[in-house]
């Protein structure tokens, strides 16, 4: 079986593992056009997450494929992908404070979600009249690393072409493919295979950050912002939403609004050493969409992973792979054909 990926950003390098896994032939085309949401994310894998304090979408299904794969891939390409990392959550009110001790009680949090009477490496950094809470079973995926050697894998394999892949082309070119698979992040809004679905495309922005003597912290911190450890000191700081943008560039409101959220965090002083942005491909309904064109039968769509994408990503290239070469059907949760999905 013979299969062209169109972007490799966290959807098209999931996919094109499954795939290849599985011994298809897979190739890749992706222009590394700007906005990717991907390589500036810091893959963030949080499974309680929002202001009540909820597990994560089917988190007992995707999670362990998601570290399964990781790992799979992290001993393939030798470099570091899987990256544990436990969350420090500030608790800055005393209705926080009591809905996160009524979450921490509920049996099924008991692996996840757990209370600290202090904040541990980060003490002398963070602000003081907070509580704290630690969420466990959280983890960083290192997407620079995973996508920047599996993409040089891939070229050096021959399966890799630096081409953005023109929509008049593809008619000419799905019938020397089984299936041609539409990986392109947000661009996926303009794909004229795919009219009907329905997009929310999220500009998110996030800052980098050196503090001085915090090497040594692996915990990431999160309260309005999520501050990642990146190693040596440096922290990614994000991240933002912008529903209407009028680029795809870094921007100094946004910068502003990073830096408000992270003040109210700590109280140690901090130095700016960059300014990462792109466009999230996100849908109004939070699910991902996986399926047929209703214009051409070989083409196909793996995108909307949204803010999850790290999470999300292993399990549904799984389904996806087990789709196109054994026919299984979609699962209704993401199929492009569910309810809500148009426009």
């Amino acid at each position: 079986m013979k299969i062209l990926l169109i972007g490799q950003g966290i959807a098209g390098t999931m996919l094109a593992w499954a795939l290849h896994q599985r011994g298809v032939q897979v190739r890749i085309a992706d222009g590394s056009l700007p906005g990717n949401a991907s390589l500036p994310a810091a893959g963030i894998i949080n499974p309680v997450t929002g202001k009540r304090f909820v597990k994560s979408w089917r988190l007992e299904e995707f999670f362990p494929a998601a570290k399964h794969a990781y790992q799979a891939l992290e001993q393939f390409l030798k470099v570091p992908v899987w990256q544990p990392h436990p969350i420090l959550r500030l608790l800055g009110t005393a209705e926080e404070s009591n809905d996160w001790a009524a979450r921490c009680a509920l049996p099924d949090y008991a692996d996840y979600l757990g209370e600290r009477r202090d904040a541990g490496a980060w003490q002398p950094f963070i602000k003081p009249g907070l509580s704290y809470g630690v969420i466990h079973q959280a983890a960083r995926v290192h997407f620079p690393n995973l996508i920047g050697r599996f993409r040089q894998w891939a070229l050096e394999s021959g399966m890799f072409e630096n081409k953005v892949m023109d929509y008049d082309a593809i008619p000419g070119i799905a019938p020397d493919y089984d299936a041609v698979v539409f990986c392109e992040g947000f661009r996926a809004s303009e794909n004229p295979f795919f009219p009907e679905l329905s997009w929310q495309p999220a500009k998110g922005e996030a800052l980098l950050l050196r503090l001085q003597n915090a090497a040594h912290i692996t915990d990431m911190l999160k309260k309005t912002m999520t501050l990642v450890p990146m190693g040596e000191g440096v922290f990614w700081a994000g991240g933002s939403y912008q529903w209407h943008y009028p680029d795809l560039l870094p921007s100094e409101a946004e910068r502003n609004f990073i830096l408000r959220h992270v003040d109210e965090m700590l109280a140690a002083p901090f130095e700016i050493i960059g300014h990462v942005a792109g466009v999230r491909p996100a849908v109004k309904d939070r699910r991902p969409y996986i399926g047929a064109s209703k214009k051409h039968s070989n083409l196909f769509i793996f995108n909307g992973l949204g803010t999850k994408g790290a999470l999300l990503a292993p399990y549904w290239a799984e389904h996806l792979a087990a789709h196109l070469l054994q026919g299984l059907p979609l699962d209704a949760a993401v199929d492009t054909k569910r309810s809500g999905a148009g426009a």
